[in-house]
């Protein structure tokens, strides 16, 4: 096939993409793509920007970008909860079990949000910023195309530890918990098997290898003696990781569903889409095969996932002026004043 036909070919699936993605966000129609179109056009530009020199100083930082959306969401919706710092009246979800040590980006996050407030001050709420940042962390290390973000979320103007605590997937879950888990957040096997999909970036510290992940049955012997080693039983140091895809880590492709039909899951809750018999194993395979259905099925998966639980209502949410704090009195009712 020549250029022009694979850039029709790429064009169309965009297309289709494009509707998909429409009807999804019409599940909760009060978020849309148009929301900053006149209060703050700018919002793609800079977000753009701020990834590209991210992920520039370091490639592991889309992953943890990535990462963050979801983190947010499961726990109270995509409401930013997940951004706010420790304050009377806020227990910070940065201390519960999956995220203490281990989410990161923050800094980032409010790079954009500065950039933000002063191009479009008190519009952008820390929630849609998650929510865009994502999408161009993951397109900035290899996702076609350029799937669309909805907008509209508020931030939320409290957090819950004891919810991240029971509600984000452990690296030790098997594939029933991974399915409840997601259930209860109105996923569905489906979109388990792509949103897992986004390990084929990032890291994970090799204390939880050592834990979980040398020893996980029925997989690649060789390779797990070779994880071993790679991690070995004397690691106490937190900034010790192993790649979570071991042949192309920086970049996002299919490559995470090829190593799971090889036993070569880094952790368990990985390992566990391919090992457990169910339709979990056919999607597994078809990603595997396939990247452009794989391409496809993740943006829709993280539309939907980015429609969890959102908070629209002005009353009951904020938009934050600082994504780590809960705007004080004083600025609540300019904050309301500015995005009528």
């Amino acid at each position: 096939m020549g250029t022009s036909g694979a850039g029709a070919v790429v064009g169309v699936c965009l297309l289709a993409l494009v509707a998909m993605a429409t009807t999804i966000g019409s599940v909760h129609a009060t978020l849309t793509t148009s929301f900053y179109d006149k209060s703050c056009p700018e919002i793609y530009s800079i977000v753009k920007t701020e990834i590209k020199k991210a992920v520039k100083a370091e490639k592991r930082m889309a992953a943890s970008l990535v990462r963050l959306h979801f983190h947010d969401c499961f726990v109270q919706g995509c409401d930013g909860s997940l951004l706010l710092d420790n304050a009377p009246g806020v227990i910070s979800e940065k201390f519960s079990l999956a995220n203490n040590n281990s989410v990161r980006g923050f800094e980032v996050i409010d790079t954009i949000k500065a950039a933000l407030e002063k191009a479009c001050p008190r519009t952008v709420s820390c929630a849609d910023i998650l929510a865009i940042a994502s999408r161009d962390s993951a397109v900035e290390v290899g996702l076609t195309p350029e799937y669309p973000v909805f907008f509209g979320r508020r931030d939320s103007t409290n957090a819950s530890r004891e919810l991240a605590d029971k509600f984000l997937p452990g690296p030790q879950f098997t594939y029933e918990q991974l399915k409840q888990n997601f259930s209860a957040v109105g996923l569905n096997e489906t979109d388990l098997v792509a949103l897992s999909g986004a390990h084929t970036i990032g890291r994970v510290r090799c204390q939880l290898v050592r834990l979980f992940g040398v020893s996980i049955p029925d997989t690649n012997a060789e390779f797990r003696a070779n994880l071993s080693k790679a991690c070995p039983n004397a690691t106490v140091d937190f900034t010790v990781f192993q790649n979570l895809d071991l042949k192309t880590p920086d970049k996002f492709d299919n490559n995470y569903y090829k190593n799971l039909r090889r036993g070569e899951g880094i952790i368990p809750s990985d390992q566990n889409l391919q090992s457990t018999p169910g339709p979990n194993q056919a999607l597994v395979k078809d990603f595997a095969q396939n990247q452009e259905t794989f391409f496809r099925q993740f943006p829709l998966s993280t539309i939907k996932m980015g429609n969890i639980g959102v908070v629209t209502d002005r009353k009951k949410g904020q938009i934050r002026v600082n994504c780590r704090v809960v705007n004080p009195p004083s600025l609540i009712e300019q904050v309301l004043i500015a995005s009528e």
